[in-house]
């Protein structure tokens, strides 16, 4: 059995239909996955998507690209969290964190206090976060740092991961557990594959981050990535740890419920 932790099926220009992807996933053996939400409308989607399906789960968050007016943004989400009916589907609170690639982006003043009021939500409902952080580690663990006197513990994963092997132990050295996607397969980066190659096992959460991302052997063959490719992922990556696809299965699986408590 796979999981796919983060993929994005439930969106509205998703160009293939919700039945069509969970049954292919199910015949590829990926027979639970979670929908992440990006701002409030794409989180309310994600839930209202995991509710029509058995083995589908939810996260809600505000990502860092929708940082600017953010205090009403969080409230609606906290509405989110409080409804009845969505509470044994939500699973976690994401994507959230910084993002300082786009020139256009929110500022990161206003992404920083964003994330910090995520944080501060999920603290507050022992729930894990799913993290995106794209060139703005060095102000990620700032903010994380900002909780270090809390007592409570920040519990994640980051998400796409494909940064420095200093920036992976950092992340280690904080138990968060590290999120590979159909880029392990096909990067042509040496420092990037060895950077790969030193995630530990028990730490590795495997990710289609559909409907991007297509993994190899199909990137040119298909037009969109979806779970059911976690497949390919998880074959490729049991040859950097020279396990069967079965142990990484099963690894990656119980990594996966114990962050998620699926």
């Amino acid at each position: 059995m796979l999981i796919d932790t983060h993929c994005h099926i439930h969106e509205s220009d998703y160009p293939i239909h919700g039945d069509d992807v969970i049954e292919r996933a199910h015949n590829a053996g990926v027979m639970q996955m979670i929908c992440i939400g990006t701002n409030i409308s794409d989180s309310q989607l994600a839930i209202d998507f995991a509710s029509k399906y058995d083995r589908v789960f939810a996260s809600i968050g505000v990502h860092p690209h929708y940082a600017d007016n953010d205090g009403d943004k969080l409230r609606r989400l906290v509405g989110l969290l409080y409804s009845t009916e969505n509470q044994q589907k939500l699973v976690a609170i994401g994507e959230i964190g910084l993002d300082y690639h786009y020139s256009d982006s929110p500022s990161p003043e206003n992404q920083s206090k964003l994330l910090k009021q995520q944080i501060e939500l999920a603290l507050e409902h022992d729930l894990p976060i799913i993290f995106h952080v794209r060139e703005a580690y060095d102000d990620f663990w700032k903010v994380l740092d900002s909780f270090k006197d809390d007592g409570r513990q920040i519990r994640g994963v980051l998400h796409c991961f494909t940064d420095t092997i200093d920036n992976l132990n950092e992340g280690l050295r904080r138990g968060f557990y590290i999120s590979v996607n159909g880029i392990s397969t096909f990067t042509k980066d040496n420092v990037q594959k060895s950077m790969f190659a030193s995630i530990p096992i028990d730490k590795l959460l495997l990710e289609t981050d559909a409907p991007w991302l297509i993994p190899n052997p199909l990137r040119g063959k298909v037009k969109t990535n979806e779970p059911a490719f976690i497949r390919e992922i998880a074959e490729f990556n049991s040859t950097i740890y020279n396990l069967s696809f079965d142990e990484i299965a099963d690894v990656t699986t119980a990594n996966a419920r114990k962050l998620f408590k699926l």
